[in-house]
């Protein structure tokens, strides 16, 4: 599939955000740095992993979930932990920032998933460009409202970079058409 001029995105010469901890982060940051960005910072809504499978926190089988730093971590980049994501912020239609907030997570008193508490004041991270590199969850709903739009592992479940950057682009496309209407 080619793309104008117009429909490709870089990360040539900005700052650029990624948004999850996992793989598809990793490759995210490659290619922002092969793309020549000005920076890149990595944020991950969950705490940092353990350094490695000999921890007694993290015993098999579940060794996996440890630290991983790939080629991309070590060509350059701010990485984050515990941190939420509020709101995209831009000017003249132009992404400029995010803003983000430390948090913890406590047990929940009733069982279950644990729940997040907000910790410090919300900080802006400046970025021009935001990857979001979530993980790979389908969301559970059947069908969406018209002015509702998923793509890439939202839409599709876990796939590769690739195949989520088109999903991508071709629902700018719907985004856009819905706009224009």
């Amino acid at each position: 599939m080619e793309f104008s001029k117009e429909e490709r995105i870089t990360a040539k010469g900005k700052d650029v955000l990624v948004i999850g901890g996992g793989d598809t982060g990793s490759d995210c940051i490659g290619t922002a740095h092969r793309q020549g960005c000005k920076s890149v910072t990595q944020i991950e809504i969950m705490p940092r992993p353990v350094e490695g499978p000999d921890d007694p926190q993290n015993p098999w089988p579940n060794w996996p979930r440890t630290l991983k730093t790939t080629s991309s971590h070590e060509e350059g980049c701010t990485r984050r932990w515990n941190i939420n994501t509020l709101e995209f912020l831009g000017e003249n239609g132009k992404l400029t920032g995010v803003k983000v907030q430390e948090i913890d997570w406590k047990p929940n008193p009733d069982g279950g998933r644990p729940i997040m508490v907000e910790k410090g004041k919300p900080e802006i991270i400046k970025a021009e460009l935001c990857l979001l590199a979530m993980g790979f969850l389908k969301p559970e709903h059947s069908q969406y409202p018209d002015n509702v739009f998923v793509c890439g592992d939202s839409a599709n479940g876990a796939s590769l970079v690739v195949r989520a950057m088109a999903s991508g682009r071709q629902t700018a496309r719907q985004v856009d058409t819905f706009l224009k209407k």
